[in-house]
């Protein structure tokens, strides 16, 4: 063989060893969230669905999380324990409440059903017994305070023991709708929901709390009893200085454009779906219609990052 020929071999050579496609290792799954506990606090049965999704679903997707869902007010609309149908009106959107949890945890790990048994207790929590429920990694409570409404038709009365009249002090006290306790003042509330986060904090993981956000030019003309709850949550949030604070905004976000999409989208819309049944299957009103509709596929929030350490849980 001539040094030529064998130049040209070892270079077709290399060519050929340069043009063969090496087989491609396909990317891995994500790494696991780091552990962590986050709590979502809201006035009503509906709001975290329409405005803290797919941050609920998030916080309760993986085995190291829990999500612990806080809903302050019965969100009767002045119907108290009762209501125009054979389930109280309270009840039919907790029940709203508890199948969205139930979706959401079953789309996390559809690998076997869990059934619609949920653990069920009334707990004390600051001295007041308080209706808690667990399905997979998430935890609900419900504290069943008055709606800041009387609705009768398209007219809204305050109600005389409302959390804003709780917070300015025109309440002394506040009563459960059901009566199962009663709260004398505006501090035995914080104090109750404080309780309820170190109860729900878990040993080396992380804690993060979602509300809404009271900044007017951010969120205007939202709810009273949301932002009744965003100014007791955000005196909770000054005692764990280490938790972030996702400040959500709320009524305002339908004016915005929808910036949840992909499988996110398909959870926010199955996640209200499930909301919404549980209403119209214990005849009250459903609320898939266009008015709620709107908030589907739009969260926004700002995060202000921890401010220091907590004490251990």
């Amino acid at each position: 063989m001539t040094m030529k020929r064998a130049l040209s071999l070892a270079l077709l050579t290399a060519l050929a060893g340069a043009c063969a496609t090496t087989p491609s290792t396909p990317p891995g799954p994500p790494p696991p969230s780091p552990p962590m506990v986050s709590i979502f606090t809201v006035a009503h049965q509906d709001d975290w669905q329409l405005f803290m999704n797919p941050d609920a679903y998030h916080g309760m997707d993986e085995p190291q999380e829990k999500a612990v869902f806080i809903h302050v007010t019965a969100g009767d609309a002045g119907a108290g324990a009762g209501g125009d149908g054979p389930v109280p009106y309270y009840l039919a959107r907790e029940e709203g409440a508890l199948r969205a949890v139930r979706f959401m945890a079953n789309a996390a790990d559809s690998t076997i059903g869990k059934g619609v048994k949920m653990e069920s207790a009334m707990v004390d929590r600051g001295g007041h017994g308080v209706q808690r429920y667990t399905y997979a990694n998430a935890v609900v409570y419900f504290l069943r305070l008055p709606d800041g409404n009387i609705v009768n038709g398209k007219v809204y009365t305050p109600h005389p023991e409302s959390l804003t009249r709780l917070r300015s002090g025109e309440a002394a006290t506040s009563g459960t709708v059901e009566q199962s306790a009663r709260y004398e003042g505006w501090q035995d509330l914080l104090d109750t929901l404080n309780d309820i986060v170190v109860a729900e904090r878990v040993a080396g993981s992380g804690l993060k709390l979602h509300i809404a956000e009271l900044d007017e030019e951010l969120n205007p003309l939202d709810h009273p009893d949301h932002r009744a709850v965003a100014f007791a949550m955000e005196d909770v949030a000054r005692r764990h200085p280490c938790s972030p604070i996702h400040r959500h905004l709320e009524y305002h976000t339908k004016t915005k454009p929808v910036n949840v999409t992909g499988t996110d989208y398909m959870i926010d819309v199955g996640t209200w779906a499930a909301t919404a049944s549980g209403l119209s299957d214990t005849y009250a009103k459903a609320t898939w219609e266009p008015e709620h509709n709107a908030w589907i596929g739009r969260n926004y929030f700002r995060v202000t990052p921890p401010a220091g350490p907590c004490p251990s849980p």
